[in-house]
């Protein structure tokens, strides 16, 4: 009786062991590795003509990891890198490599005297100063400013006191966009302001600000 209770014990130990071995191969399965990136934009886009001070904006799948162009490190975080000047003047071929999947590719460009001259607003919906603006109109279509050349950065719609109105703002090219939001409607006979930062691919900036003043009800 005692020989079979010791072979019933041996039997228990092994299948313990089997299970712990099991459980701990399972974990090993269920590892997922990160998925290699992959090249997806460069802002400006290869082939384009870019000022000696510009700088390059990568965007990735997922992030890449390290990335250098023409051997040098570029900077940044997460699914973005940027590649800065200077450049020097006429054609460039930029090698780019990333070591999270062990990606490259190349881009090529034209590259003019440096840039330092800012962006302006020259045009949109309503001008700087404007008073007796209709809403409604506004309302319903919403605000575009427009710009001397192709920006990036932010603008957004604010009351006089410097409140967010809460529209959605967007600038992308050589436009930037205030679409309107269902219950944040601007009111009449009220001043407004279009406040903003933008700034060319050469890193010029510019602050916007647009004043206007919409008209009483009729």
């Amino acid at each position: 009786m005692a020989k079979m209770f010791r072979t019933f014990a041996l039997v228990l130990a092994a299948l313990f062991a089997l299970s712990l071995m099991v459980g701990c191969g399972g974990g090993e399965d269920d590892t997922e590795e990160a998925a290699a990136a992959e090249f997806s934009s460069a802002n400006p886009a290869g082939g384009s003509e870019i000022a000696a001070n510009a700088q390059i904006t990568l965007t990735f799948s997922s992030d890449p990891g390290d990335v250098t162009a023409n051997g040098a490190a570029a900077t940044g975080s997460g699914k973005t890198r940027i590649v800065a000047g200077p450049f020097p003047e006429g054609a460039l071929t930029l090698n780019i490599s990333w070591t999270n999947g062990d990606g490259s590719t190349t881009l090529s460009y034209t590259v003019k005297a440096a840039d330092n001259t800012a962006p302006e607003v020259t045009g949109g919906t309503v001008k700087d100063g404007a008073e007796d603006v209709d809403p409604a109109p506004l309302n319903e279509d919403g605000i575009e400013v427009t710009f001397s050349e192709d920006v990036s950065g932010n603008i957004a719609l604010q009351t006089e006191a410097g409140d967010d109105v809460g529209w959605i703002g967007k600038v992308e090219g050589t436009k930037g966009t205030l679409d309107p939001v269902a219950g944040k409607e601007i009111g009449n006979e009220t001043t407004y302001v279009i406040k903003g930062k933008v700034a060319d691919a050469a890193g010029n900036e510019t602050e916007v600000s647009v004043t206007f003043t919409t008209k009483g009800k009729e």
